[in-house]
């Protein structure tokens, strides 16, 4: 089913601004799709694009975008170019910088989600007063009988159970605004966006860092909201996420012949991309991909016979590793990550985690996991880094709380290295 108000951005050191970002590899270009959709004709197109002038990966963000990596300079007009063909450029920055919005990829044309994530959308875009938002404002849309959401990056979360009666959850709270109908739902979510402007605005006037709604939010903000009529504060029917390792759906066949399937490590070949793309057109129709915030995306059909690096299998164990691009792609990395993460995925415990991080920052997986590899800035070999090993922590963990330093090398030939202790 084809949406409006298509986007697409570049990512860079300022979220939604159309400047590209350098990294150790070229250029990074972020596509948004509208509402986390690609038809297939679109999703076919980015894979030729990815291919074309990138190389030749795809990747998959926890923000239902994607991402095309190793975009030289020169090339980056006329993959502009390109992608606004595909109807996927927005027309300016502000516009993407507030579209930012999660909808949950399970939606069905009956329960009201799509439909009022859309609604969102258009409200957001033709508000005023919300200029100064913190940077990466977004929302979620879903509902409480699926809390799979609860878990991704959102600002403000909104909930509906029936179609009709809405819920507005900021960001770590236990309290919802219940609304009545989706005119007052989106009335109340303009007030809010508004209101975490304004605080944004007044942070950077003193200086300070503008925040993400959970930072801003005080025991009074509440009584600050003008709320619509027939709208209250009451408990959320979802709990804030307590910061414990997500439950994310799983591959495989799901309802509405839908089928799940994941990225391994977030990334996939563009030849992939494009066979499942190709598959989806074969079966006709308008099927298309749902890009989810779990480095999956939901197929509006079935995969093709052979689905390359897709993971369609529930257990398989790189679905419980998380690794960024490492070295040389990131220019902060002091390793590469990449194939040690790989390597050692086949080799977990059932049950455990592993993240594999080019430095402190953390990027790929910012809570606890597990196991945890952290590269070290330590002299020769380049060609075999050391690692930091940690236990239930995560990339930042000081270096008291570190069980052991490998070396890549060592890892790989000895996975029990990585065995928990009792």
């Amino acid at each position: 089913m084809p949406m409006s108000n298509p986007s697409f951005a570049i990512k860079g050191r300022c979220p939604g601004a159309l400047q590209p970002m350098a990294s150790g590899d070229g250029l990074i270009v972020r596509v948004r799709p509208p509402l986390g959709r690609l038809s297939a004709a679109q999703a076919l197109r980015v894979a030729e694009l990815a291919q074309q002038y990138g190389n030749g990966m795809i990747e998959l963000s926890t923000r239902a975008n994607v991402q095309l990596r190793g975009v030289a300079p020169a090339a980056h007009a006329p993959l502009l170019q390109a992608l606004a063909a595909q109807g996927l450029l927005d027309a300016d920055a502000r516009s993407e910088s507030l579209r930012c919005i999660v909808l949950d990829p399970f939606w069905q044309p009956d329960d009201g989600l799509q439909a009022g994530a859309l609604a969102l959308q258009q409200a957001v875009l033709g508000a005023s007063g919300l200029d100064g938002l913190p940077p990466k404002f977004g929302w979620a849309v879903g509902q409480p009988q699926r809390p799979a959401l609860a878990s991704v990056s959102a600002d403000v979360r909104l909930w509906c159970a029936d179609g009709q009666h809405w819920w507005l959850q900021p960001d770590g709270q236990a309290q919802a605004i219940a609304c009545p109908s989706l005119d007052t739902a989106l009335a109340a979510a303009l007030a809010l966006a508004r209101w975490c402007a304004t605080q944004a605005r007044a942070r950077r006037a003193q200086g300070q860092h503008p925040g993400r709604v959970a930072r801003l939010w005080q025991a009074d903000t509440p009584q600050q909201l003008p709320l619509p009529p027939g709208c209250r504060w009451q408990a959320s029917p979802v709990p804030p996420h307590d910061g414990a390792a997500p439950h994310h759906p799983t591959p495989g066949a799901h309802p509405g012949g839908h089928w799940l399937l994941a990225a391994p490590l977030g990334r996939i070949p563009a030849a992939d991309f494009a066979r499942l793309a190709q598959a989806l057109q074969a079966q006709g129709g308008d099927a298309g991909l749902r890009i989810t915030p779990w480095r999956m995306v939901l197929a509006e059909g079935a995969p093709p016979a052979d689905a390359g690096r897709w993971i369609a299998d529930a257990h398989d164990p790189r679905l419980r590793v998380w690794a960024c691009s490492g070295a040389p792609g990131c220019d902060q990395a002091l390793a590469p990550t990449l194939a040690l993460a790989e390597g050692l995925a086949a080799h977990l415990p059932p049950g455990v985690q592993l993240h594999v991080a080019g430095c402190a920052k953390g990027c790929a997986h910012p809570g606890a996991t597990t196991l945890a590899l952290c590269a070290q800035a330590e002299a020769a070999p380049a060609s075999d880094p050391l690692f930091a090993l940690i236990d239930q922590g995560r990339a930042d963990t000081p270096a008291q709380a570190h069980r052991a330093y490998h070396r890549a090398s060592a890892l790989l030939a000895q996975p029990a290295l990585l065995q928990c202790p009792p």
